[in-house]
């Protein structure tokens, strides 16, 4: 999921004719995890109604960028930027096919799934036909930097410019050079959502939507060698982990698509709720600088077209 093309999937359809899941009797308590504070902060609704959203980045100046999937005008396809907590989106790109994962590059361009679609994805574990776009934040100008990937639904960016790409109804991770030569098959796993590189540089981690929920961590220099980092007890077994984000100390934030939450997994592998209750979150962001969507704070887009943010979360 933390990725696109929702209409497609389980998820969305309950998304679409039901109560979210974690409001449904019993499923929300069946599936809760333990807060991290006995008084955890409350998220609050910073915007609604923007379509299915997919993925969110904030950048250095604190400004917040998320890609809608609806098919609706003006935001069909759209890429958006939000400069502060109480301003207006401004799309900064529109129609594009199913965007993804969002990654800046190390010239602050924002780099951009598409594809991120249940059959494009499903094709792509054959035949690729997803691929990264990179766009220009302050003209918009974008032009296709790879294709032929599975769905590049979450993305991740290392600091010697490789990116790695998630395909959420596939069998495999793809790396993806500074370069724009592609590895189709460079870590088998399954069902791998939300990417995040650790801050030494060491380890992927990636979430996984469709199997038993679990966070794996891949080391980049062996691929074969993948262990679980964090996965939660019999009763959150069944959250379909979405879009994920990693702060300086290694701490993972991720959303909890089924279970209507946001975790937080510390650096041993302890999961803790910072919220619940929530309806379908798809991806998470770590506010950045003193102004905008700020540090120390934590912000989340919904597939019910909400932005969220959960004051304090991320100290």
């Amino acid at each position: 999921m933390a990725g696109g093309g929702r209409q497609g999937r389980i998820v969305a359809a309950l998304a679409c004719t039901a109560a979210p899941v974690s409001l449904l009797p019993g499923l929300g308590a069946a599936w809760a995890v333990p807060y991290t504070d006995p008084k955890p902060p409350r998220p609050e609704v910073l915007h609604s109604r923007l379509g299915a959203l997919e993925s969110a980045l904030v950048d250095d100046r604190g400004r917040l960028f998320f890609t809608s999937q609806t098919w609706d005008e003006p935001m069909r396809g759209a890429v958006l930027r939000l400069d502060r907590p109480d301003a207006d989106p401004v799309p900064i790109a529109r129609d594009i096919e199913s965007p993804g994962g969002l990654a800046l590059d190390e010239r602050g361009q924002l780099i951009v799934g598409f594809g991120d679609s249940v059959p494009g994805g499903l094709i792509g574990n054959i035949v690729g036909r997803a691929g990264l776009l990179v766009i220009d934040l302050d003209t918009g100008d974008r032009q296709t930097w790879v294709s032929g990937l599975g769905m590049a639904n979450g993305i991740a960016r290392a600091a010697d410019g490789t990116v790695y790409a998630s395909n959420d109804v596939g069998t495999h991770i793809e790396r993806i050079e500074p370069g724009g030569d592609v590895q189709r098959r460079w870590a088998k796993l399954w069902s791998a959502n939300g990417l995040a590189i650790d801050p030494t540089g060491r380890y992927l981690y990636a979430a996984q939507t469709f199997t038993r929920s679990a966070i794996r961590r891949i080391e980049l220099a062996n691929p074969a060698n993948i262990t679980t980092h964090a996965s939660p007890d019999l009763a959150g077994a069944a959250a379909t982990l979405d879009g994920m984000t990693i702060d300086r100390s290694g701490r993972l934030y991720v959303a909890a698509n089924g279970a209507g939450q946001i975790w937080r997994v510390d650096t041993d592998g302890t999961i803790r709720a910072l919220a619940r209750g929530l309806r379908f979150p798809t991806a998470v962001a770590l506010g950045r600088g003193p102004h905008g969507f700020s540090e120390g704070n934590l912000y989340a887009v919904t597939l019910r077209g909400e932005i969220l943010g959960v004051p304090g979360a991320a100290r």
